[in-house]
């Protein structure tokens, strides 16, 4: 999440749609009174190396009554990269009115891959090499449990992150962002452009891209997905229909 005072945005990050990447990108616009929550440590270390602006002022300090209405106590809330509309309203107090507020979603059944290869990346069930290793039927199962026990709180937490009755959100797609990108640069007049969007590579994993093409989704899948994710096709017109390298 970035909330740039400076140029009156908000970025709203959902996960897994090139937030990281587009984070590096405007954090090169922003200054030291502007929000940028924290990135994992590795890409916190690409950040100084490319004299971009690290994160900063995503603690905020702010008094709260405590068990007695008469007395207050200081209370520190720390905002996350995934961090809601909500928050930033009910928590920090910001006053959103005059901010252009912008998020990103992406193909539901991409997104759900992208989704499960992260995580077997990030938490290391298994050791990377064990993972390159898994058959498709392996691999299937892994994904399929994945499927059923996250995906429901996934797209949840995604509503949760972009939704508003208060302000409008601009959502664009995925699958335009670069075209998005030359879009913001214009409406905000970046200027001074230091690092090109194509220059940050965020890639940290070691997962064989093989394992990818292994990812198939059953008709329950795909009925799975379309059930928790009818939010993000139907708001954002995304077709239902399964992409033909999902399917055997």
């Amino acid at each position: 999440m970035i909330v740039s005072k400076k140029h009156k945005f908000v970025f709203l990050k959902t996960p897994k749609t090139g937030g990281s990447s587009l984070e590096f990108y405007l954090s090169q616009f922003c200054d030291k009174n502007d929000i940028i929550t924290p990135l994992l440590p590795k890409e916190e270390n690409l950040k100084k190396k490319l004299n971009l602006l690290n994160s900063r002022n995503y603690k905020i300090k702010k008094f709260a009554f405590g068990n007695f209405k008469k007395l207050k106590i200081l209370k520190t809330i720390n905002l996350y990269d995934h961090a809601s509309l909500k928050i930033l309203e009910n928590e920090i107090g910001i006053n959103l009115k005059k901010y252009y507020i912008f998020a990103f979603v992406r193909n539901p059944y991409d997104w759900i891959v992208s989704f499960f290869l992260w995580q077997l990346y990030f938490y290391e069930t298994f050791k990377i090499e064990k993972i390159n290793k898994l058959n498709k039927k392996e691999i299937n199962l892994l994904f399929r449990l994945f499927l059923t026990t996250r995906s429901p709180s996934l797209f949840h937490e995604i509503k949760q992150i972009i939704s508003s009755k208060k302000y409008k959100v601009n959502v664009f797609k995925y699958e335009e962002l670069k075209k998005k990108i030359f879009y913001l640069k214009k409406i905000f007049k970046f200027d001074n452009e230091k690092v090109k969007i194509d220059e940050i590579k965020l890639k940290f994993s070691s997962i064989n891209p093989n394992i990818k093409k292994k990812i198939k989704f059953s008709k329950e899948d795909i009925q799975l997905v379309k059930r928790e994710a009818k939010y993000i096709f139907d708001k954002y017109n995304y077709n239902k229909l399964i992409p033909k390298k999902y399917v055997d």
